[in-house]
């Protein structure tokens, strides 16, 4: 059993870990996850950037002082969807959620909004989320 679950960890670190930079992140995703994903980063980097782009558990996050949110793809292990991009907020616990969109599931700290394809949702409520992400981060 050990021996398994080793193999597996292997595997998924294999998986997670080979993204740094957006082409070859982009070049592993279906065309819908791929466009979701450009909508997403063109959306973040054309009204806040100030931010700059890290990259963990091979895929990309989005920081200001610390991490602010970063996108998950279906296509990826354990993203929990069938289709579409999650887009997590590491902090989304303390976000206000007035939108009803952010789902905490059974986390304790990241929160998730699941986009099926790009202006899915307004620019403009995605917008109010990030800008309140952003500025707890500019507070905590």
């Amino acid at each position: 059993m050990a021996g398994k679950i080793e193999k597996l960890a292997e595997y998924l670190h294999m998986k997670l870990a080979k993204h740094k930079d957006f082409d070859s992140f982009l070049d592993d995703l279906t065309p819908e996850e791929r466009s979701i994903c450009l909508y997403l980063k063109d959306l973040l980097q054309g009204n806040f950037p100030a931010l700059s782009v890290t990259w963990a558990y091979g895929v990309p996050y989005f920081r200001g002082r610390k991490r602010i949110c970063f996108f998950y793809p279906a296509s990826l292990p354990y993203s929990g969807i069938t289709e579409g991009v999650n887009l997590g907020l590491v902090k989304g616990y303390l976000l206000s959620n007035d939108q009803q969109l952010i789902n905490m599931g059974q986390r304790k700290e990241v929160g998730y909004i699941q986009i099926r394809r790009p202006n899915q949702i307004p620019s403009e409520t995605l917008l109010e989320i990030l800008h309140e992400a952003i500025l707890l981060d500019n507070t905590k």
